[in-house]
């Protein structure tokens, strides 16, 4: 693993949505709501996990859906 990724996961907010990604993709208002947090932090938090290469954002209709990258 690379330190980005680490450093990506040391953080507790973004370990919590990783583990919440393994169900399944999720939205960022999903996200939020299921973490109890607000969607422009789950937006920053999001952007860091996929600037380490952890998660992938994707347009389905009009909604992004996140999923874990393999």
């Amino acid at each position: 693993m690379h330190a980005a990724t680490f450093g990506a996961l040391g953080e507790p907010s973004r370990l919590r949505i990783v583990e919440l990604l393994r169900s399944g993709p999720s939205s960022v208002g999903e996200i939020a709501e299921a973490l109890g947090i607000r969607q422009p932090q789950v937006s920053k938090h999001l952007k860091v996990l996929a600037e380490a290469g952890i998660v992938v954002g994707e347009r389905v209709a009009k909604r992004r859906l996140y999923r874990l990258e393999a």
